[in-house]
């Protein structure tokens, strides 16, 4: 799902446009189910990446429109809030495939790394299951942050990890008035959670892109929660 504060050319195997994210998530669907157990994956585990790929579909589909006029929709806690929890009622249409529990992106992201990492991954693999990102600049990659939406006393922010080959983001809060940003923390798995954010005010994120304890390239744009 595109997000507001996220760039529109994404250093990352997975689309930032809504019909991009439909296809990728229809081809793995597709295609993981044929080469999942040579990379070291359970029939369990083949089957729940199926249906977060095909929930994802119905979710972009069917609710696509709407998610995007309302930041504060429910399908965002299911595509891109933490990876855990209760199921998110969402009021489903007849037909609808089998819910999942918040957190796809989150999954998404672990199942791909765990994929790349497997003794059995070759650029094949990638190439079929549509997981292969454009080579990291360190210098220039900028990190990448989505909108930012206040879930109770915190604050979530989905982001992207260049197709897994930034270790994760050091993400950084600036309230109205604050002369610098500060350290919220060190992420590896989205979305960040800023515990702390504060009743009210508007809020300011970046990030920087983080490779073995190092940040690297160049802050994120900034993103903005009111």
């Amino acid at each position: 799902m595109k997000s507001a504060g996220v760039l529109p050319m994404s250093k990352s195997y997975y689309p930032t446009d809504r019909a991009g994210q439909i296809k990728w998530h229809r081809n793995f669907a597709a295609e993981f189910p044929k080469v999942g157990e040579s990379l070291g994956f359970s029939q369990t585990e083949i089957s729940n990446s199926v249906n977060d790929s095909m929930y994802a579909v119905y979710l972009l589909e069917t609710l696509g429109p709407e998610t995007e006029s309302d930041p504060s929709h429910a399908a965002y806690a299911v595509l891109e809030g933490q990876s855990q929890g209760s199921f998110v009622d969402i009021g489903q249409q007849k037909g609808a495939p089998t819910p999942v529990r918040p957190g796809i992106d989150t999954r998404r992201q672990a199942r791909v790394e765990r994929i790349k990492g497997n003794a059995g991954y070759k650029e094949e693999i990638g190439k079929r299951l549509k997981i292969i990102s454009p080579k990291l600049d360190a210098k220039n990659y900028r990190a990448e942050l989505g909108t930012p939406r206040r879930t109770g006393d915190m604050v979530t922010i989905p982001f992207r990890k260049a197709g897994g080959e930034v270790s994760g983001i050091n993400l950084y809060r600036q309230g109205k008035g604050e002369k610098k940003p500060q350290l919220v923390g060190f992420f590896f798995r989205t979305p960040a959670i800023d515990t702390s954010p504060g009743k009210s005010g508007q809020l300011t994120y970046t990030a920087r892109a983080v490779v073995e304890n190092k940040e690297i390239g160049q802050p994120s744009d900034a993103v903005t929660l009111s």
